[in-house]
């Protein structure tokens, strides 16, 4: 006869289904992860420095600093529902839209790119 292996089992031998929790009260409210607490820290201490720093590179050409920047002082277009007599071309309508708003955006992208190398 050929014996099969037994199956490992998971988890934690000690814990087991129905148990009452280990930590009963959980997390307290409001409590912070250490990364949270030192991001916070080093904002407030650094903030208006780094604020700073960006916008230089921004200036002097560096593009992701100048898109960190775009993306703060511009706020993103949202989708605008187009209202039409023919049912028949509403694709065509939107994919059209759709390319126009892509080409007004990269010619903004690029007029401001320009501005801030040429300035």
């Amino acid at each position: 006869m050929i014996e099969e292996p037994q199956k490992k089992k998971r988890g934690n031998p000690n814990l087991y289904k129905g148990m009452p929790p280990l930590n009963p009260k959980g997390r307290e409210k409001g409590s912070l992860n250490k990364f949270t607490k030192l991001s916070r820290e080093l904002m407030s201490n650094k903030g208006p420095e780094i604020v700073n720093k960006v916008i230089e590179l921004a200036l002097e050409g560096d593009r992701h600093c100048l898109k960190m920047c775009m993306d703060r002082i511009i706020p993103t277009t949202k989708a605008v529902e187009i209202t039409h007599d023919h049912q028949d071309l509403g694709i065509n309508i939107i994919v059209e839209s759709v390319k126009a708003i892509e080409r007004n955006e990269e010619k903004e992208f690029k007029t401001i790119e320009a501005e801030v190398l040429n300035g």
